[in-house]
């Protein structure tokens, strides 16, 4: 009898056991080297954006895709700019990733050079804050471009003008003027992730101003401590 009640437990426990298989197939990243249609247009654009040949492939774990840029002739113009348009190339594959939501965490650029290969690893969490943050910099460079300055002064932390005035923005901003002329568009090319003096988090959001005489760089840095557009600004600069 004893024996009859241990078999029909056993039995119980047996047919009773959850499905585990399911659930782990859902929770584990996809692996492999092969990629979306989506994925695979967003990998080429990038290699358009730096005259180069791209690739991109998973890693092992899933948990990454390696984007591979090769043969680049905006990496080799401009090597001192280098982390620069490395982010260019991330934003530009992560913008046009459409509406799919990656399965892995993170995006990592692998620069080929002629004589090195430099890897640039970005969390996909850093890559939305940059597309959360990016309105800053549009607003700013029409702004810019429309001369007005009233509204670019309020896009400032006050604590960071201090007593300063519109006024004095203005005349920041226009001070290279006849030199280089007046701004007329502007071309987003990369973005990083810094900390201040005084250890605030800020993320730096550039690219290149057009101008009727000769174009310049544009570099506007956002308090990420201060959630809206108003008040977020911690700097302008017309350097990279």
């Amino acid at each position: 009898m004893k024996n009859t009640i241990l078999l029909c437990l056993l039995a119980c426990l047996l047919g009773c056991k959850p499905n585990t298989s399911e659930t782990t197939h859902e929770s584990t990243p996809r692996n492999g080297t092969s990629l979306t249609a989506e994925e695979q247009k967003a990998v080429l654009l990038s290699g358009t954006a730096l005259s180069g040949q791209a690739t991109g492939a998973l890693s092992q774990d899933g948990r990454a895709l390696e984007l591979t840029i090769a043969h680049s002739a905006v990496f080799d113009q401009e090597p001192d700019l280098l982390k620069l348009h490395a982010s260019r190339a991330a934003w530009v594959f992560y913008k046009n990733m459409g509406t799919e939501k990656p399965s892995y965490e993170h995006l990592v650029l692998v620069a080929e050079l002629q004589d090195t290969t430099v890897k640039f690893p970005y969390s996909m969490k850093q890559l939305d804050l940059v597309a959360a943050r990016y309105p800053a910099v549009e607003e700013a460079s029409k702004m810019l471009i429309d001369g007005n300055y009233e509204d670019l002064y309020t896009l400032f932390d006050p604590d960071v003008m201090g007593p300063s005035k519109s006024e004095n923005l203005q005349s920041y901003c226009t001070q290279i003027e006849p030199e280089y002329g007046k701004p007329q568009g502007f071309e987003f090319r990369g973005f990083s992730f810094e900390k201040t003096s005084s250890g605030q988090d800020v993320l730096s959001l550039a690219g290149q101003l057009k101008r009727s005489i000769k174009d310049t760089p544009l570099n506007i840095s956002v308090d990420l401590s201060k959630p809206e557009l108003k008040g977020s600004l911690f700097s302008i600069k017309f350097a990279y």
